[in-house]
């Protein structure tokens, strides 16, 4: 599956709030997920920019690879998930045995809800709100970004990984 999207960091989520409510699609109950990211010794998958997690999730553990595409406007990526009825520790294990172990680990609090065929994403993590919204074509994305009252040249491509790496080495320089 295509997977395109684009994040916007918020202060805070009362606007879009409002703004989905408004058009009858309030975001959904928050969702506390702890996400796993795992590579192999010498990071072959992180040198082929490749994403390999474990999302705790209902039902199990939710398996997700992404791979990049040409570059865009969005960021844009192939990902192929599945889901595993098992717990995140079970899975874990399970992939350990072929040598493959976490390198990254964030929790984020999410809510969710669709304009279109957009998937409208409140994500809070340590380091700040954003608006992640995905789709399988930069047309439902940027009809959302435009609903949502989002100007297109703020939207942010990075990980939430490198993202949260940035706000570690400002945290970092403010201590010194």
């Amino acid at each position: 599956m295509l997977e395109m999207e684009l994040k916007f960091k918020v202060d805070d989520f009362r606007d879009v709030e409002l703004c989905l409510e408004s058009r009858g699609v309030p975001p959904g109950d928050p969702v506390e997920e702890n996400n796993l990211v795992l590579d192999m010794m010498g990071g072959p998958l992180r040198k082929m920019d490749t994403l390999f997690r474990l999302r705790n999730c209902a039902g199990g553990t939710l398996v997700t690879v992404k791979k990049p595409l040409p570059a865009t406007a969005l960021k844009v990526r192939h990902e192929q998930e599945a889901l595993l009825e098992c717990s995140q520790e079970e899975a874990l294990k399970l992939f350990a045995l072929l040598g493959y172990g976490v390198v990254y680990r964030y929790e984020k609090t999410r809510r969710e809800c669709r304009i279109g065929d957009a998937l409208i994403c409140l994500d809070e993590l340590w380091f700040g709100r954003f608006v992640e919204i995905e789709a399988q074509s930069e047309e439902a994305v940027m009809k959302a970004v435009e609903v949502l009252g989002f100007d297109p040249e703020d939207g942010i491509r990075f990980s939430y990984a490198a993202l949260e790496k940035d706000a570690e080495q400002s945290r970092d320089s403010r201590d010194t």
